[in-house]
């Protein structure tokens, strides 16, 4: 029982070896007749490993193309039949087989020339030869920067000078920005300015005459104040410290009233503005908020700078307060 089955086996693998010697054989022949420059040949013994897609054999078929051009006549059917097998390969990702593609259209072997074939197979060994990366071979991730967005803020801003004001900016993390606006609220305007007198030494031939309130020593003036300034917010939580630099101004404005010296009457009222008691310069500011949720509280000091009396520098300090919100 033994020796049957050692016979079946080896009536079953006998086959193999003698197909396996056979086309051993055709190339070893084809060789020798390549060592000949007998293409004919050559032609005939490769020719017979294309039943089995032999790619030896047709690797050295397309070497017969590419060096005898009177041999290709007789070889188009049997490229054809190489091609054939370089595209069943090709789709089993054989990157040799691929290779060849790519050559077979480029120069027409077996085919007429063709850019898109050659195009796509290139394309398709390139994604062939990409390195695979394994999920724990995966370069490491650098993660997106954060990004801190922009936190806004409005407020209520007041001062000694000026009871009403308004806020505004936007700060980042650490760094930002605001503008400012404070004014006492009044926008009386007036028609014209007096420089070198007072309101109680007016010059004769001037027609206007001070008017006084009703107590009879204090003349009825009005002073327009208001300053515009900005500059840099520098953010620790939960405190907020801002340093800038703007403008300010006030006018001081007296009532006069027109006097007719001839007939005794008094006739319009005007306002002047007192150049010698009116002021403009640089504001700076400088304060400290301190933040609760999306609410806030701050205060500070404006400086006003001006030049008084004989082109000297002066500054007069307004504390300022106020109150806000984040946004």
């Amino acid at each position: 029982m033994k020796k049957l089955w050692m016979l079946m086996i080896y009536m079953m693998v006998f086959p193999v070896c003698i197909m396996a010697q056979q086309q051993t054989e055709y190339n070893k022949r084809g060789d020798e007749a390549m060592e000949r420059l007998d293409y004919d040949d050559a032609r005939l013994f490769y020719g017979e490993g294309m039943p089995y897609c032999d790619m030896y054999s047709i690797r050295k078929l397309t070497t017969i193309w590419i060096t005898s051009e009177a041999m290709r006549t007789s070889m188009y059917n049997l490229m054809n039949r190489c091609l054939s097998c370089l595209n069943v390969k090709a789709t089993e990702n054989d990157t040799t087989a691929i290779s060849l593609l790519i050559r077979y259209y480029t120069e027409g072997i077996g085919t007429a020339r063709s850019a898109e074939m050659m195009t796509y197979w290139t394309e398709q060994l390139e994604e062939i030869n990409k390195p695979v990366v394994k999920p724990d071979e995966s370069p490491e991730m650098t993660p997106p920067p954060v990004r801190h967005p922009i936190t806004y803020f409005a407020g209520y801003t007041f001062s000694v000078l000026s009871p009403a004001g308004i806020t505004i900016g936007a700060a980042g993390k650490r760094l930002g920005g605001y503008l400012r606006f404070k004014t006492n609220l009044s926008f009386q305007a007036y028609e014209g300015s007096f420089t070198g007198i007072s309101p109680t030494n007016i010059p004769e031939g001037t027609f206007l005459k001070p008017v006084f309130l009703p107590e009879g020593k204090t003349i009825e003036k009005k002073s327009n104040f208001y300053t515009v300034t900005g500059g840099l917010v520098v953010r620790y939580k939960p405190f907020n410290f801002s340093i800038g630099l703007g403008y300010w101004q006030r006018d001081v404005m007296y009532k006069y009233a027109e006097i007719d010296d001839i007939e005794n009457e008094t006739g319009n009222y005007f306002w002047y503005k007192h150049a010698d008691a009116s002021y403009k310069g640089i504001a700076a500011d400088v304060d400290v908020t301190m933040q609760f949720g999306k609410f806030y509280v701050s205060a500070g000091c404006n400086l006003l700078n001006y030049v008084g009396e004989n082109n000297k520098l002066k500054l007069i300090p307004d504390l300022n307060a106020g109150v806000g919100i984040f946004f």
